[in-house]
């Protein structure tokens, strides 16, 4: 049984956290360009990634592929954590973006709830 996405709130959350990751990076632009290229890109990508994994599996009539789509969803969600992390290890963000991590965690740990729910519904016949 697929899922509608906008209706999940894993996904609205996803989607939040990629549109505040958008505009952190576009405050910091100049600093990710000078002192990690491609750094921005990468971030964005994988922040995206997030939300259209989770939308993509969320329509998914099998367990089974919703939960592979779950599962890149987290693999993203490590990436853009550590990403976030090295960020404000080089001085490319402040301090003021620290929440940026946390939502990315509780995104994760979200995710990993909706794989769970998921993959404990009965098939159907």
């Amino acid at each position: 049984m697929g899922h509608n996405p906008h209706r999940l709130q894993v996904v609205q959350r996803a989607f939040t956290l990629s549109v505040d990751v958008h505009r952190m990076a576009d405050h910091c632009q100049e600093s990710m360009a000078r002192l990690s290229p491609g750094m921005r890109n990468q971030l964005l990508r994988a922040v995206n990634s997030i939300a259209l994994n989770l939308a993509e599996g969320a329509g998914h009539q099998s367990p089974a592929k919703t939960a592979a789509f779950c599962n890149t969803a987290i693999g993203s969600c490590n990436e853009v954590e550590l990403q976030l992390r090295l960020a404000r290890a080089l001085d490319i963000i402040a301090a003021d973006y620290d929440p940026l991590v946390e939502e990315v965690i509780e995104v994760r740990r979200m995710t990993f709830g909706f794989r769970k729910h998921i993959l404990a519904k009965p098939p159907r016949p």
